[in-house]
């Protein structure tokens, strides 16, 4: 239990890191139109947020269910 608990907390740390790097790179920006980075137009799909919250979510559950199966 203390293994998801420090689990979650790191996604936490993480997500709050992702979300003020964000933050800080759409403050400087000086234009009213978007700009679109190199690595959003490669993949505009894996770079959406949530849908890596998604993925990280279920990817845990998964997880977490296979460790409940083996114990």
């Amino acid at each position: 239990m203390l293994l998801l608990i420090v689990l979650g907390a790191v996604l936490v740390v993480i997500a709050l890191f992702f979300t003020i790097k964000v933050g800080k790179d759409i403050e400087e920006r000086n234009s009213e139109y978007d700009t679109e980075f190199k690595a959003t137009r490669k993949h505009p799909v894996l770079l959406n947020p949530a849908f890596l919250a998604y993925i990280i979510g279920f990817g845990f559950l998964i997880i977490f269910i296979a460790y409940l199966a083996m114990s």
